[in-house]
């Protein structure tokens, strides 16, 4: 089978794809990888390690724009509501690049028997609509609704009142979308969708969540096109077992240390990583432990220099984690189930969407301290929250455990099963779908 793949977003949007089109190639399927890393990095060494044919859309745009994208999403880290800090992410983000994203999706679902497309990609699934072909849906957080949970960030509040939190949240997302979205319909000749959210489930032949089901069970109420695949992790050959040799050395040298990033935020914000690191440092020369800290380059280039503290600007997490005493992170999807496959306990420092959901369900399963906001990150309260993980050897064994579970899911296989699986006759487009 020919199967096209698109996301958008920071790398924790694109690696899982990356790991999908891998399984998917050893499965024997030809496979193209579209994606659109919106911190305009170049990731087709991931491709390149598995011979997947990938392309990179819009990075010059990023990176020329990658000053204002900064100033903004510092603005936007400081806006409380999750509606509008979505907003201003496809402001920025999204809307500059939607007309080559349509295009080339378009050209790949024109290729393609099946695309798989991000579900926050709605050009992606536009362009499979205006080649009548059909697609399937991958989120990487709980975003399809059920009554046995509330959306993210909700609280619970029962079957009937999350029925309804679920209406909200999906009119929500309408206000956001339906101009955009039904803006570039109207502009290649489709129908316009009266009801995004529904209606991107309606359309799609498949909708997964990447998800652990350790961590999330399937809900009863999900149709059989909704289904649970678990996590999909990126095996780097080549890279997998390769560190630097300094940092093996320094890994040698003493007791496991703390390991610390923000991830994409960093990339997105110099100013606030900085402050991060300074923060990390100086929690970690307070508690007299050693640390391993992760930011860009022109970030480290200006951090204080001590004698416990490793710096590196990227290293293959699968590898480091498991030698490493605690991991301090901001909560993306990738990192979370990265920390999780080691068995190490976390310090969550969120900072928008989806992050808080992470940071809440660690603390839930025992195996983080309670969340640390990006806004209120300081040394005298990461140092609080280290000392309790570090004081808990409960902590570090239940999230032992859960990583002998984890290890044993094989997420994308599951996945491509499901994929495998998908009804491939041609559906006919009717208006508002």
């Amino acid at each position: 089978m020919r199967i096209g793949l698109q996301t958008w977003g920071t790398e924790g949007d694109i690696r899982p794809f990356f790991a999908l089109a891998d399984a998917l190639k050893r499965r024997g399927h030809e496979v193209k990888l579209v994606y659109t890393n919106v911190e305009g990095r170049d990731l087709s060494a991931l491709g390149r390690a598995s011979d997947i044919a990938s392309q990179s859309l819009s990075s010059d745009y990023f990176r020329k724009h990658q000053e204002h994208i900064s100033a903004r999403a510092r603005e936007n880290f400081r806006i409380g509501n999750p509606i509008k800090q979505l907003h201003r992410i496809f402001e920025d983000t999204l809307d500059p690049v939607v007309d080559e994203m349509f295009e080339t999706g378009r050209a790949l679902s024109a290729w393609s028997e099946l695309t798989v497309v991000h579900f926050m990609a709605h050009p992606a699934v536009s362009a499979a609509d205006a080649e009548a072909r059909p697609y399937a849906c991958l989120a990487l957080a709980p975003v399809y609704p059920t009554r046995h949970r509330p959306p993210m960030g909700a609280p619970q509040l029962g079957a009937l009142l999350n029925r309804a939190l679920w209406w909200v949240a999906g009119r929500a997302m309408h206000s956001i979308l339906a101009t955009r979205v039904n803006g570039l319909r109207q502009r290649a000749g489709l129908p316009a969708a009266t009801d995004v959210s529904a209606q991107l489930l309606a359309g799609s032949r498949l909708s997964l969540l990447a998800m652990s089901p350790a961590l999330y069970s399937r809900p009863q109420d999900w149709d059989a096109r909704l289904q649970l695949c678990g996590f999909l992790a990126l095996h780097e050959q080549g890279q997998a077992g390769t560190l630097d040799p300094s940092l093996t050395q320094f890994l040698g040298a003493g007791a496991p240390p703390a390991f610390f990033s923000i991830g994409s935020m960093a990339n997105l914000d110099h100013e606030r990583a900085a402050a991060s690191v300074q923060a990390m440092v100086t929690a970690a020369l307070r508690l007299g432990i050693r640390a391993i800290v992760q930011a860009p380059e022109p970030v480290l280039e200006k951090a204080e220099r001590a004698e416990n503290i490793f710096y590196l600007s990227r290293a293959p997490h699968a590898v480091l984690f498991p030698q490493c005493s605690v991991i301090v992170h901001h909560g993306g999807a990738g990192t979370t189930h990265s920390t999780l496959l080691a068995g190490r306990p976390s310090v969550v420092v969120p900072h928008i969407a989806d992050q808080f959901f992470w940071g809440q369900l660690l603390q839930q399963k025992g195996v983080a301290t309670a969340p640390l906001r990006a806004t209120a990150l300081n040394a005298n309260r990461l140092a609080a929250r280290l000392r309790t993980v570090l004081a808990t050897p409960d902590m570090a064994t239940r999230a032992a455990a859960l990583a002998l579970v984890l290890r044993d899911e094989q997420g994308s296989s599951l996945a491509c099963d499901y994929l495998e699986k998908i009804d491939l006759r041609p559906r006919l487009l009717t208006a508002g779908k």
